[in-house]
């Protein structure tokens, strides 16, 4: 979703993924009982979707993406993605001045850097706090951990599994400009309400929690 109040939308599109297609009975998709084989039929399966954005006050367009990569039944979908977006910062049909791209990565990227490779591309994480509970308050402690947690009660992922990412670059060729991410107030409440217990289930609403950050680009 994009705030057309603040953004001019330039382009939108879908990068679909390549599917696979199973060779056994499928069962259990999360206990790694079946196993996948090429789609050769050029079938796709899941997609993410991207836009070309232009921000109304600072006159600077970005690049976002909005992913669920699932490599058990997707062929390459991140190569599949940084691809599209590598190809998308190099044409001439855009001065793109930043990339940000994030979802349901299925994978943990590992704890503590200051940035990811991709392809001989930089990204930056954003990191969360320690704790990300229903009682977060301001005392809470913003250090580089984990990224944000899914919920499940099952040993099959594990309580604690991060798996919801957010990296952002700039582009290197933009002389002076800086990008940056914080974690504000705003998105802590909407992280902290999202891992709420319904009351009808006395579960969260859904497995996965939200992933939220605030992004500044400055010159």
């Amino acid at each position: 979703l994009v705030k057309t109040s603040r953004f001019d939308i330039l382009e939108s599109a879908m990068v679909p993924f390549k599917s696979k297609l199973p060779s056994t009975t499928e069962q259990n998709e999360h206990a790694g009982e079946e196993k996948y084989n090429v789609d050769e039929s050029n079938n796709h399966y899941m997609c993410a979707a991207t836009a070309v954005v232009r921000d109304k006050l600072t006159n600077m367009t970005f690049l976002l993406a909005c992913v669920h990569l699932y490599d058990k039944k997707c062929l390459s979908p991140q190569k599949t993605l940084l691809e599209y977006i590598h190809a998308k910062v190099q044409s001439d049909a855009f001065a793109i001045d930043a990339v940000i791209w994030g979802g349901d990565c299925n994978r943990d990227y590992g704890l503590g850097k200051d940035s990811i490779v991709f392809d001989g591309v930089e990204y930056r994480p954003v990191w969360y706090p320690e704790k990300m509970s229903n009682d977060v308050d301001d005392n809470t402690s913003l250090r580089k951990m984990e990224s944000c947690s899914r919920f499940d009660s099952s040993s099959l992922w594990g309580k604690d599994k991060k798996i919801d990412w957010i990296f952002y670059r700039v582009l290197s060729g933009n002389g002076g400009l800086r990008i940056s991410s914080s974690i504000d107030e705003v998105c802590i409440d909407f992280m902290a309400r999202t891992r709420k217990t319904l009351v009808s289930t006395h579960f969260p609403p859904s497995d996965h929690f939200a992933v939220a950050a605030t992004i500044s680009v400055s010159k």
